[in-house]
């Protein structure tokens, strides 16, 4: 493929270069129009060499925007397998909010998420008008114009405002609306109902449902018929969410101001998928990875991957299963170098009408201005012009993805990765290159800053690779009947102490892999080489974070007197561990016996209750509350300080020093970080104070691959 496209841009650049040296052409006012301006874009497509059903399928999945973005697909997915099987996309009608109420829902979708993933963060703010229905590719088009035709047919909107009525239970929260604009949306879904009915030659099917009756979004049984959706029209708020994010849900749901009259301008949108990925979850790829294995999938940034959810659930290394939503092509991925995103990110929009009301206060609104404005850029309605349409913006991923595949390829992941070496130079501050907020000060070369009390390091380190997730349920096979342990694979720990709860309380609390503990030796020793001491380390009260400072403590060569503080206020969000369920944390006293050099005079900022649960903002404010006594308390004697704990112990050290360092009393809520699948094992985070500031660790990053297990018995058949 990658030939083909550079071949494929070679020529695109030496047209353009003779087209230079070409006299201008003089166009008579009477000569006639030349039918190929009168080609349609599926004739244009033809008259290009390009199959008929390979031609609809990518008019279809670009939504008919132009001849030159099909043409564009089909180049992308050459490698495609499934590109010639005919599934029929599946079709969704949908009456989005714009102006204030969407405002409003966003700001909600934004918070909520905090909570942790939930089914409607999947979609945008909407009201389903015709759930998932199934079309052919050669009636996309017709399906499109039928919108405008259905409007003219059912008249605007009422000029009554908008009112809006909370609905909350266990497993659902959403907004019913007023009857007025009830009765106006259904008949909007019945009549485009009926259109879609006569087009795809079936029957129009009328979603009689009971009030308050909830139909989930995800339709695994989706079929070819239109069926309207004329009871129960409401805006989902929240559901198949988790029990414990019950109550900060809504909590959220009562802030929303309802009180206010509302005149929205409903924007209708029909967007349509791919129905092989109906049932996956949709992750955008935020780092470029050169596959190294056949098997291996190219992520380029800005494509969207589509992956069974199980993957994530199952996955021994964090590599996982996808498909790319830009070339088709399918193969493992590192799952760190993609984050979740709502399933609409990957759908295609075919087309956007706002409704204007009289009394609108949003004549223009950002969703117009995203949406409607973008859409009338070229024209729905006239078929024979649409090939020479410009492009709309937000498909300008297609142009980075060209250019990455056959420009900007990364040949070697060691010319992208960040960090220094064991001497680092000082650049230019002035010359634009310092990329990522990453602190390059003139004069600022030296990194051993253990007595250094104008400017300390305080780093964050992930704990080291876990055996639990790299073997999955290991505990049953890797303890007899006695409760003693019984080593099953090389990369598991060569011994385990004996502690309260024994296999039990080790399933919960899960040990390192060596591998584990050499990655954490590793940044150590790689800390020593850069000459950046410490003084200091805090661990979070987790067996693999203390095994983590244990071995980075033994890379570092630390004198003896550098002692681990267990701080239990470090670990991770409880609310993580409710299915489970917790094991007591070893004490001082047991990881000192088991030959952890731990610091038995050390008392915890904070004590945690590893039985009850938390907030996501009580859960900050602990590691804040550590984060913040530690930096304090060894002001005065000075010395580098490390947090040894989990994947989102990065991102809160940063929040919370930033704010230790900032005058201001109120700030917004915490939120997980978006980035926190793409911190690794042993991912080192550096700040460094007076002013707080995030900057490049002095010691390089790892990576490493992973390898599946050997089975000898393959060699049996050998000759």
């Amino acid at each position: 493929m990658f030939c083909f496209s550079k071949f494929y841009y070679k020529c695109k650049l030496l047209k353009l270069k003779n087209m230079a040296n070409l006299p201008p052409r003089k166009i008579s006012t009477s000569s006639k129009v030349s039918k190929q301006q009168d080609a349609t874009p599926l004739e244009i497509l033809l008259q290009m060499g390009f199959p008929k059903n390979r031609a609809l399928k990518a008019l279809a999945a670009t939504g008919n925007r132009s001849v030159q973005l099909a043409s564009d697909w089909l180049l992308t997915h050459v490698n495609d397998a499934y590109i010639d099987e005919e599934q029929p996309r599946e079709y969704i009608f949908y009456a989005n909010p714009t102006g204030q109420l969407l405002a409003q829902l966003q700001s909600f979708w934004e918070k909520s998420i905090a909570t942790g993933w939930n089914g409607a963060h999947n979609f945008p703010p909407h009201i389903t008008l015709v759930p998932f229905f199934k079309a052919k590719d050669d009636v996309s088009l017709q399906l499109a114009k039928s919108i405008k035709q259905t409007i003219e047919m059912v008249g605007q909107p009422p000029e009554t405002p908008l009112k809006l009525e909370s609905y909350i239970s266990q497993n659902f929260m959403g907004l019913f609306i007023s009857e007025e604009h009830s009765d106006f949306l259904k008949n909007i879904a019945l009549q485009y109902a009926k259109q879609v009915s006569t087009l795809l030659g079936v029957q129009v099917d009328t979603n009689q449902r009971l009030e308050g009756f909830i139909v989930s979004e995800e339709v695994s049984n989706t079929s070819s018929n239109a069926e309207a959706q004329t009871k129960s029209l409401h805006l989902t708020l929240a559901y198949h969410f988790d029990v414990s994010a019950y109550q900060a849900l809504k909590g959220l749901v009562d802030e929303l101001d309802l009180t206010e009259p509302l005149h929205p301008d409903w924007e209708l949108r029909l967007y349509s998928r791919d129905p092989r990925f109906s049932n996956h979850q949709v992750y955008r790829v935020t780092q470029s990875y050169t596959p190294e294995a056949c098997d291996e999938l190219e992520l380029v940034v800005g494509d969207y991957i589509y992956v069974e959810e199980k993957q994530f659930d199952t996955s021994p290394d964090g590599w996982v299963h996808g498909t790319s939503w830009l070339t088709g092509v399918s193969g493992y991925l590192p799952g760190v170098f993609t984050r979740r995103t709502p399933d609409s990110d990957a759908w295609t929009l075919h087309r956007a009408i706002s409704l204007k009301t009289p009394n609108s206060t949003d004549s223009k609104s950002e969703s117009d201005s995203n949406t409607e404005a973008e859409m009338a850029s070229y024209s729905h309605e006239d078929a024979a012009k649409l090939g020479y349409e410009q492009s709309e913006e937000t498909y300008r991923v297609w142009d980075k993805y060209w250019k990455a595949v056959t420009l900007n390829k990364t040949e070697n992941i060691l010319t992208v990765t960040q960090g220094g070496s064991a001497v680092r130079t000082s650049t230019n501050p002035e010359s634009g290159d310092n990329e990522g907020g990453v602190s390059s000060k003139v004069g600022e070369t030296s990194f051993m800053n253990g007595t250094n009390k104008a400017r300390r390091w305080m780093f964050a380190l992930r704990h080291g690779e876990r055996v639990d997730l790299t073997y999955g349920s290991w505990v049953p096979f890797c303890f007899d009947e006695n409760g003693t342990y019984v080593r099953k694979d090389l990369n598991m720990p060569l011994k385990l102490v004996d502690r309260a709860g024994g296999a039990e309380s080790y399933a919960r609390d899960t040990p390192l892999t060596r591998v584990g503990q050499l990655q954490a030796f590793l940044v150590g020793e790689g800390l020593r080489l850069a000459n950046a001491s410490v003084t200091h380390v805090y661990a979070s009260a987790a067996l693999r974070c203390v095994e983590t400072a244990h071995n980075f403590l033994q890379g570092l060569q630390a004198d003896p007197s550098v002692k681990i503080k267990v701080e239990p206020g470090l670990f991770e969000y409880k609310g993580w561990h409710l299915a489970k369920g917790l094991a007591p944390f070893m004490t001082p006293a047991e990881l000192h016996a088991a030959g952890y050099n731990v610091d038995l005079e050390y008392k915890p900022f904070v004590d945690l209750d590893v039985t009850s649960n938390e907030t996501i903002e009580e859960f900050y404010k602990r590691n804040e509350l550590v984060m913040h006594s530690a930096a304090k308390t060894t002001e005065v004697e000075g010395g580098n300080v490390i947090f040894v704990g989990h994947a989102s112990t990065l991102d809160t050290m940063v929040i919370a020093l930033k704010r230790l360092g900032d005058e201001r009393t109120e700030y917004p809520p915490y939120q997980v970080s978006q980035h926190l699948m793409r911190v690794p094992y042993c991912a080192l985070g550096a700040v460094r104070e007076k002013p707080w500031e995030v900057v490049s660790p002095p010691c390089p990053p790892s990576i490493n691959s992973s390898s599946g297990r050997f089975d000898w018995k393959i060699l049996l058949d050998l000759d």
